[in-house]
């Protein structure tokens, strides 16, 4: 695997273990999940298996995370004008 998709796995892994971020780190995070989503073909199969697992974890999250980012943007509105792909279930709350 390349290194900067390590790194934001890396971010991720840390961040999404704080259920108290504000709603401006976790739409940060729904970028950085957006990002490696484009790098998912270079993955090898241990990294495609880390990414799952954070998966799972954002799914876990995604009530908290949602409220958090309703306190400061409006989600369904920042899909629109970020063009956001369906295929980019982790930006559908």
């Amino acid at each position: 695997m390349d290194k900067r998709s390590t790194q934001l796995m890396d971010y991720i892994s840390k961040a999404i273990v704080h259920p108290d971020v504000s709603g401006f780190e976790a739409l940060e995070l729904l970028d950085i999940r957006s990002r490696l989503a484009s790098r998912e073909p270079l993955l090898d199969e241990p990294s495609k298996a880390r990414l799952e697992e954070l998966d799972r974890q954002f799914l876990e999250m995604s009530s908290i995370w949602l409220e958090r980012i309703s306190q400061v943007a409006r989600l369904a509105e920042m899909r629109r004008r970020c063009h956001v792909l369906p295929s980019h279930w982790w930006c559908w709350g």
